[in-house]
């Protein structure tokens, strides 16, 4: 029994994609393109008898969130390749990614129900039939309590299809499973001429919400194409804000923010790259690698201005580079490095307290801003002994304004200084008498 049916798998797989193309029209446009692709190729083609093929499409549909025609494709593998375990294994992933999908997206509608938002769980119930067609609880709630409440019948001619009603009616035959679920029909059913259907008279936004984000789904990739990013990132807002788990506006937004991001950065506008880079979806293509890399270009400037002696600009960059990256260590030691080396610029010119306050803006634990701070304290200890020196020399010549003014700078270098202050209290003392005196 087993040969026989690997002798005839091939036939029936061929059998199945030439005279049955309901699973896959039951998936609207990406279906109906793939039955017309798979009518063109011939008996010749031996890559439709490859797992590999179906696996590839698989793929394909799973990176575009089709996730039930990945599943369709990867039972086509599955059947083709029956011991394969790995692909056992992928099937199982996919019917769990299904579940977990349709699930949030029915609880999403479920709490939006609650609320008395009745469009958005309308929205999220559709999403959630869209990962899952035999959702019951998501059926339940559309048909039982948000269902319209005026119908059309509608009686099908010998060529309709539950597709071409739907666009004949709805303008859109992703919207045949109302039809379907509406009268209770099979999810491989087709109308019966002269059976009366009932197509239910939607809101006007009902199946206009659907249209409407397909139609901005294909104007935002146009828009990328074009490098207009601005205008990819408000229509996919604007669809997201809809249907928040659809998975293609959520990757031509991070598109829109990548190349944006990448254009600025070849324009050297780091920064401003990192503003659309942090926009996108962590784990999104490298975008980690390009954060530092955005980062690192801007560190090698600020390295630069402190080898050129421009303290000031240095640090303000650092310092706008750690507003992007917090924990980046060789950032915040180039602004140590950078407020030590202003500071012995300023001690060599004698600028002892623009030193000192630059030197307390230092991590207290760095080494080189305590040696700094020291010798600017013994500076500014020996300055104010030679000016109060100064002062006793011009004292001692009855000099005895200068002999102040030296001593007063003693005590603006040293505050403390108690033989400036007795000598300074002396002096005009002695000036008063002199000036009574005279």
């Amino acid at each position: 029994m087993k040969k026989l049916i690997t002798i005839f798998l091939p036939f029936i797989i061929l059998s199945f994609f030439q005279g049955f193309t309901d699973p896959v029209d039951s998936f609207g446009d990406s279906g109906d393109k793939f039955s017309k692709k798979i009518s063109e190729k011939t008996l010749g083609d031996e890559s439709i008898f490859q797992p590999s093929y179906y696996l590839s499409k698989s793929k394909m549909f799973e990176r575009i969130d089709e996730l039930q025609l990945a599943l369709f494709y990867m039972k086509i593998a599955g059947a083709l390749s029956p011991d394969n375990p790995e692909i056992s294994e992928k099937m199982s992933d996919l019917k769990s990614k299904i579940d977990i999908k349709s699930g949030d997206s029915f609880e999403k509608g479920r709490k939006f129900y609650n609320q008395n938002r009745f469009e958005e769980a309308r929205i999220q119930f559709l999403t959630a039939l869209r990962y899952k067609p035999d959702h019951d609880s998501a059926i339940d709630y559309l048909k039982n309590n948000l269902i319209p409440k005026e119908y059309i019948l509608y009686s099908p001619k010998k060529d309709d299809s539950l597709k071409s009603i739907s666009e004949k009616f709805y303008k859109d035959p992703g919207l045949d499973f109302l039809i379907t679920y509406f009268n209770d029909l099979g999810t491989d059913a087709e109308p019966v001429p002269g059976q009366p259907l009932k197509l239910p008279v939607l809101e006007p936004d009902f199946n206009q919400t659907a249209i409407d984000i397909r139609q901005k789904i294909i104007a935002a990739k146009d828009f990328l194409e074009k490098k207009r990013y601005q205008e990819v990132v408000d229509l996919t807002d604007k669809i997201l804000k809809n249907d928040r788990s659809n998975k293609v506006a959520i990757d031509l937004r991070n598109e829109a923010f990548y190349q944006a991001g990448t254009r600025l950065s070849h324009q050297e506008k780091h920064f401003e790259a990192l503003n659309m880079f942090n926009k996108i979806t962590p784990g999104y293509k490298n975008i980690d690698k390009v954060l530092q890399d955005a980062i690192h270009k801007e560190f090698l400037k600020a390295e630069l201005l402190l080898k050129e002696n421009k303290y000031e600009a240095s640090i303000q960059l650092a310092e706008k580079i750690l507003s992007h990256d917090p924990s980046n260590r060789a950032t915040k030691d180039l602004i140590n490095t950078a407020h030590c080396q202003h500071g012995r610029s300023l001690l060599i010119r004698k600028k002892y307290a623009e030193a000192l306050k630059i030197l307390d803006e230092t991590d207290p634990a760095n080494d080189c801003a305590d040696k700094i701070r020291s010798a600017v304290q013994k500076a500014i200890t020996s300055q104010a002994e030679s000016h109060y020196l100064r002062g006793v020399k011009y004292f001692l010549n009855e000099e005895l304004q200068n002999a102040i003014k030296e001593w007063e700078k003693t005590l603006e270098l040293n505050p403390s200084h108690d033989k400036a202050k007795k000598n300074i209290k002396n002096a005009k003392s002695l000036l008063e008498k002199l000036k009574k005196v005279n």
